[in-house]
This record gives C-alpha cells, sequence and structure tokens, in this order.
C-alpha cells in the first residue's frame, strides 16, 4: 500500500521535470507575437463582434412610429421566418450556394490542374488572364456586367438584334439569378485556382 502512494508522488514530480522551462528569449518572443497579433483582434471585437451582438440585441425590439421602442421579444423572428418573400429569398440562396458552388469549384479545380500539368500552352498568361478578374473591384465588375447584359446598347443584345431575335432575357425575373451567378463564377474561379 505504501508503494502505491510513494510512486504517485514521483511519476508526477517526472512528469513536472520533463516539462520544458521557457527561457526569456522564448517569452518575449510570445510576448511579441501577442502584442503584434492584438491589433488585429482588437479590430475584430471592434467591427465584427460588437456589430454582431448589438444587432442580434436590436432585433428583440419593434421601432413604431408612435410609442417608440418596445420590447417584441421572438415577434420579429416569427414575423420573419412566417413571411412568404423573405422564405423565398432564402430558397433562392439556397439554390444559388446548390448550383453556383459546385459549378465554379469545378471549373476552377478544372483550370488549376489543366495549369498544373504542364502541357498546356502559354500557361503563364492563361493563369494571368484567369486570375485578373477577382483583381476588378466589384463596382466596376458590375458596371460591365451591367452593360453586357444591357437589353438596349448591350453587345449580347445587339448580337441578337442583328439575328432578328429579341434581346436576351438576362435581367428578367426567370434567368437574374442564372446572370449573378456567371458573374461571381466570372469572378472568383481565379481565385480558387490559385
Amino acid at each position: 500500500m505504501s508503494t502505491v502512494a510513494t510512486a504517485a508522488p514521483a511519476s508526477a514530480v517526472a512528469s513536472a521535470s520533463r516539462r520544458p522551462h521557457l527561457t526569456a528569449s522564448k517569452r518575449r518572443q510570445y510576448a511579441a507575437a501577442y502584442v503584434l497579433v492584438l491589433p488585429f483582434f482588437l479590430v475584430f471585437l471592434a467591427m465584427i463582434i460588437v456589430p454582431l451582438v448589438y444587432a442580434g440585441y436590436l432585433s428583440f425590439f419593434k421601432k413604431q412610429l408612435i410609442g417608440g421602442e418596445s420590447f417584441a421579444g421572438f415577434d420579429n423572428y416569427v414575423r420573419a421566418l412566417t413571411d412568404p418573400l423573405f422564405l423565398g429569398g432564402v430558397g433562392r440562396m439556397v439554390l444559388f450556394l446548390l448550383i453556383q458552388v459546385p459549378i465554379m469549384l469545378a471549373l476552377s479545380l478544372f483550370l488549376a490542374l489543366a495549369l498544373d500539368s504542364g502541357l498546356m500552352k502559354l500557361a503563364k498568361f492563361s493563369r494571368l488572364a484567369i486570375f485578373v478578374p477577382y483583381a476588378v473591384p466589384a463596382v466596376v465588375a458590375a458596371l460591365m456586367w451591367g452593360y453586357l447584359y444591357g437589353p438596349d446598347f448591350g453587345p449580347f443584345a445587339q448580337i441578337t438584334r442583328a439575328m432578328g431575335l429579341g434581346p436576351p432575357p438576362f435581367f428578367t425575373e426567370d434567368f437574374m439569378l442564372f446572370s449573378i451567378m456567371n458573374i461571381v463564377n466570372w469572378e472568383f474561379i481565379g481565385y480558387n485556382m490559385i
């Protein structure tokens, strides 16, 4: 019985002696790392976490023209989750996710493998040409695609008119989601390829 009692403290001493002690230079390195990472965490806390918490807090209140703000509890959530327009929007986003993301990832993987195989001619030029749309600012991309898709002066509309057809239905309710998917694929395939 006494051997068991003496064995436990001996193993604790052995494990404590195996634990490496931090030298002064290691402590300075760790302190410098924490100091250098601290600004990121402060900005992340101030710009992401605090606004999310505040928005969550505000979601429990109702603002009325007469009477000001009043506590609504979960009424706002119930109203949103029973609103057909909100649910339709969520459904469109799920459709976007299920169609656009696999297409984008498959094309990105195909292009990455094609460039990596070494069989492709002008690989450096192709890599740059595929990646450049990611560098285009979103506002410029929106203006550019708005012009390309335009039903009056866009090149696609001019081509279909020259063929005796009406303007393409890029901006109609049925095709708008697919037009947006095309723009997102154009912009992010290069990033995912890299």
